[in-house]
């Protein structure tokens, strides 16, 4: 056999065997389990995306508070620098007036 002879056994092997599949699960009946497993699946998403809106919310109110706390950290280096430079501004002063 050529491979053009194999490639078309081949396609018809899996069309045969996709028709099956078809012919398979259009005659399974669905069970009643399975719409209640659909429906709890469906409560627990709703559950999660809720949980995850909240914590979204938190994470929020958490950044405000840590932009806070690094801006009155930030002000009060400032002012400690300033102060360092206006001592040091008085040192050098206080050695050349001897």
């Amino acid at each position: 056999m050529d491979n053009l002879e194999k490639d078309k056994e081949r396609e018809e092997k899996i069309d045969k065997f996709l028709n099956t599949l078809i012919w398979y699960f259009s005659e399974k009946t669905t069970p009643t389990g399975f719409y209640a497993t659909i429906g709890r699946i469906d409560e627990k998403l709703g559950n999660l995306n809720k949980n995850i809106e909240e914590a979204n919310k938190s994470s929020e109110k958490l950044t405000k508070a840590l932009n806070k706390i690094t801006l009155a950290g930030v002000v009060i280096s400032g002012i400690g620098i300033l102060v360092a430079i206006v001592n040091l501004v008085f040192e050098i002063y206080k050695y050349f007036k001897r």
